[in-house]
């Protein structure tokens, strides 16, 4: 193995001075956006590319006006309006992650909420996006600003769903911005200025599904929409599609290398699935069967998105298809062994997530137009312009998460400047140990974890007689007052070395899952460590006029 990277010099200044420090983290922020290999900037190009077509297909529909889509006076709601329901429960289902990480105290999961909190912010931005041009002109939209516009408050569920999705956007704006800045900035997050909107995230979550849901099944000359079972549906299905992204996502990262996660968080999602799915397809069959056997009154669209009606059968593909999918990516999601095949793990996310899209979108929207009030049967087919703008709403979506993860992964898996104690010899060390933390993703990025392991091992071996030897001398000679205590962290830490030494000799160690798992614990050790025991001896010793530099 090459040698490591010589760190960085580390920063002339004390703790205290690097706590507050907007505009150094802006341009680091700028820097980690930009900045990747080949790969990252093929990705980029090819979203920005669509992006600019669904610009272009906008100017043509500002222009043209709707006439260019698929929508007329029969089906006013289309593809767009599919699209923002659908990824509202992409957005409402990063909050499954939230639950067990905070409400179970399970703080392996910690870092993966900051992943599906930052996909509830890319998706808010899509539904954001889609009823922007569904609108139309687009000088029609300060019709929704409240105070502004005629907000209809609180008689419209329209002006309730503006008001929950901007709340869930700026809570999780918050949450995300707050926890990475005190990462970045080596402090431990106070509690009680991020928890309470962390819980109330959860609550928020189901409301705007809730909501979202009220403002079909409110609509009374909708029949095919006027269900109590929707909103349960919306839930139901939004926590099958959002977690399927999730682990697809998590997949990616792990694959590149950007940092592991782990598979708890993947372990997690899919047992979640595996009930979620056949609650949505329960659902979905309860409902068939109401509508069907006793034939109430949307018995007519129904059946037309079944079988067809008067001839006209436009949506029978999709929705056998979207059933087709659901059922297979469901029975692939009990199988016990799917965690152990990963390329159809990621198989049937896809599948169940374009089967939710489908059934949420034009298998739900479409069909509560047809046949019309006057019992006129008018099929809508969207247009090419409908779809270039929708693959650009989408590509936007994506480049917003793409560039956040840019921002958050580094962060959170890195030395930053925050961590700094002051003491040259010791955040020298502290940089080398994340240098080698980073060999070992790499390592495990290219299946040789296992390999690497050994010398991490060693590496670690030479880091505890080394640093921890020379961490104590120095606050021994500055008599610093909670030196036996950091001495006690040092020796549990020196233990549980000890206890992955001892797994590491047996013949049966599964050297890869090990791997995985030092790297987390290690991190995680190492960064709250640093932040609060270290930094605290290294403001001692500023105090003292003793730190080094």
């Amino acid at each position: 193995m090459p040698d490591a990277p010589a760190p960085a010099p580390a920063p002339s200044v004390a703790p205290s001075a690097l706590r507050f420090r907007p505009l150094g983290l802006l341009r680091q922020i700028v820097s980690w956006a930009t900045d990747g290999g080949p790969l990252f900037y093929v990705w980029m190009t090819v979203l920005t590319c669509i992006a600019l077509v669904g610009v272009h297909a906008w100017t043509n529909q500002v222009v043209q006006g709707m006439a260019v889509t698929g929508m007329s006076d029969h089906v006013s709601w289309g593809l767009y309006i599919s699209h923002f329901t659908f990824f509202v429960g992409v957005a409402a289902a990063a909050v499954m992650m939230v639950i067990p990480a905070y409400l179970y105290k399970d703080h392996e999961m910690h870092d993966a909420v900051i992943v599906g909190e930052m996909l509830a912010i890319a998706a808010i931005s899509v539904c954001l996006l889609s009823v922007m041009v569904d609108i139309g002109r687009p000088d029609r939209f300060w019709h929704m600003i409240p105070g502004l516009g005629k907000f209809n408050w609180p008689i419209s569920m329209l002006t309730w769903d503006v008001i929950v999705l901007n709340g869930y956007l700026v809570i999780n704006v918050f949450i995300v911005g707050y926890l990475l800045w005190c990462r970045w900035s080596g402090r431990e997050p106070v509690k009680k200025l991020y928890l309470p909107f962390v819980f109330l995230s959860i609550i928020w979550a189901v409301s705007i599904h809730t909501v979202t849901a009220f403002l079909y099944s409110g609509l009374g000359g909708r029949p095919f929409w006027n269900t109590a079972l929707l909103a349960p549906r919306f839930l139901a299905s939004a926590f099958v599609a959002g977690p399927a992204f999730i682990i697809c996502a998590l997949m990616v990262l792990q694959r590149l290398g950007s940092y592991p996660f782990g598979d708890k968080p993947i372990s997690f999602l899919v047992g979640l699935i595996r009930v979620t799915a056949l609650i949505n397809l329960f659902m979905l069959g309860a409902e068939c069967f109401t509508v069907l056997y006793t034939g109430s009154s949307h018995a007519a669209s129904l059946r037309y998105m079944m079988f067809g009606l008067h001839g006209a059968h436009g949506l029978v593909p999709w929705f056998w298809s979207a059933v087709v999918m659901n059922v297979v990516a469901a029975g692939l999601f009990l199988w016990p062994g799917l965690l152990r095949h990963r390329r159809l793990l990621v198989t049937a996310c896809v599948m169940t997530f374009i089967g939710i899209w489908i059934e949420k979108g034009m298998g739900l929207i479409v069909p509560g137009f047809i046949p019309s009030t006057l019992h006129e049967v008018v099929e809508y087919v969207p247009s090419l312009n409908e779809w270039k703008l929708t693959a650009g709403i989408t590509a936007v979506g994506l480049i917003i998460y793409t560039l956040l993860l840019k921002i958050a992964l580094p962060i959170l898996s890195g030395w930053t400047p925050g961590m700094a104690v002051g003491i040259a010899s010791v955040d020298d060390q502290h940089r080398e140990l994340f240098v080698r933390l980073n060999e070992l993703v790499s390592a495990l990025r290219h299946g040789t974890g296992g390999a690497e392991l050994d010398t991490v091992i060693g590496f670690l071996d030479d880091y505890v007689r080394l640093h921890f030897t020379e961490e104590e001398a120095l606050m021994a000679d500055a008599g610093y007052p909670a030196c036996e205590a950091h001495k006690k962290l040092h020796a549990g830490f020196v233990d549980e070395l000890g206890v992955v030494k001892q797994r590491l000799s047996d013949p049966g160690c599964d050297r890869e899952a090990l791997s995985a798992e030092l790297h987390l614990h290690l991190r995680d050790w190492l960064v709250r460590h640093i932040i609060k025991a270290d930094r605290a001896f290294g403001t001692f010793a500023a105090s003292k006029g003793l730190t080094v530099h």
